[in-house]
């Protein structure tokens, strides 16, 4: 009697546990979604930037390296309306840098126009002192005959 009543707990013992039910790992809580993010300072930094750049005309001076802004800066609104909030920030960040280098560029050209148009405006300058300075031999000598 007690080998069957040994046998009937140790039953229900294992179908009390087997029916249990199991378990469940804990999930970690997801990251919180992040609904929308402030880009008004990337996108003032990028502002000035350009506003830095047309000051020295680089749309013409550096057409190359503001239309690459230009092109930044737009993917970076895109990547902001699309909540793509690490894309938009490394954008307007690389807009700002482009913009930078764009009046960089065009700013060095426009010195060394400015440069040129100087040692231009000298040559002119010796070249009438020697016409002026030849017709007063031409002169000098038609006189002198």
């Amino acid at each position: 009697m007690k080998k069957v009543m040994f046998v009937l707990v140790s039953a229900l013992l294992i179908a009390a546990c087997a029916s249990a039910p199991e378990a469940e790992p804990e999930e970690e809580a997801p990251a919180p979604e992040i609904a929308s993010m402030d880009f008004s300072a990337y996108r003032q930094k990028v502002e000035d930037s350009k506003t830095k750049a047309d000051q020295v005309k680089a749309v013409k001076g550096a057409p190359e390296k503001y239309a690459e802004a230009m092109e930044l800066y737009d993917e970076a609104q895109i990547a902001e309306s699309s909540e793509e909030w690490e894309t938009a920030r490394t954008k307007y960040e690389a807009a700002a840098d482009a913009f930078e280098e764009a009046y960089t560029v065009a700013n060095e050209n426009r010195q060394k126009a400015l440069e040129a148009l100087e040692e231009a405006n000298q040559a002119i300058s010796e070249v009438e002192k020697n016409a002026q300075a030849a017709l007063e031999e031409a002169g000098a000598e038609g006189g002198a005959e």
